[in-house]
């Protein structure tokens, strides 16, 4: 159920004046068809009148509904396989516009075994998993995450366990109210999509890798200037 708002309580109200509105014209207008008389008439104007500026008040509060629904906090899991080089990653990524606090997922069916553990046996996933570790507070456009496992193996998992990733992202707004979010985590793209769209991961992982290239190749010319001097 959504928070009851201003903007809704006045669109509620904009909507009663104009059926109201619409009603006295159209009881009106029978009555001048049949009566023709300039006070019925100006009663006729003046329903209209209040039926064009109960239009006008829908538009304006639809309008703030719409800026209020965009500054509420907007937390939402999801899996990428692009910002860790054969990794993937569970974010939660708060795509509101104001902070969430105490941000945690309740798994439908409990948390699945989807974190890769060290003999590579599947683990609960418990990343923000339950009150006790919910994440204190999402600004907007901020996340946090925790690794899966290898893409291979994170496929594996999931096509061995058809199970769909629902569940609700539980939080609290800058209110204080408790707020419960339905999600659905897609893994549909481990069977089409690209691991690696670009190479720009794997330039980057090389690029990390030449300060070791580089005092490799200075051990050796250390050895081989020594060997030469004897």
């Amino acid at each position: 159920m959504k928070p009851w708002t201003l903007a809704s309580a006045g669109n509620g109200l904009a909507l009663v004046l104009a059926l109201l509105s619409l009603c006295t014209m159209a009881y009106f207008g029978y009555q001048f068809y049949v009566e023709p008389k300039p006070d019925i008439a100006n009663v006729f104007t003046g329903a209209g009148a209040v039926l064009a500026a109960s239009i006008s008040a829908l538009v304006a509060f639809r309008s703030v509904a719409i800026v209020e629904e965009s500054q509420r906090p907007y937390p939402y899991p999801y899996i990428d396989i692009k910002s860790r080089y054969g990794l993937s990653l569970i974010k939660i990524k708060n795509a509101g516009g104001s902070a969430a606090h105490r941000v945690y997922l309740h798994w439908d069916g409990g948390p699945p075994l989807l974190k890769q553990g060290p003999n590579s046996n599947a683990q609960p996933l418990h990343f923000a998993g339950d009150e006790t570790q919910a994440i204190a507070v999402l600004m907007p456009g901020e996340e946090q995450a925790t690794m899966l496992g290898v893409h291979h193996w994170v496929a594996g998992r999931i096509k061995a366990n058809p199970r769909e990733l629902r569940g609700q992202v539980v939080y609290q707004n800058v209110k204080g109210n408790t707020c419960r979010l339905p999600f659905f985590i897609d893994t549909s793209f481990y069977q089409w999509a690209l691991a690696d769209e670009t190479e720009l991961l794997k330039a980057q992982r090389a690029l990390t890798q030449v300060p070791d290239v580089l005092t490799q190749m200075s051990e050796s010319l250390e050895q081989i200037s020594k060997s030469l001097k004897s």
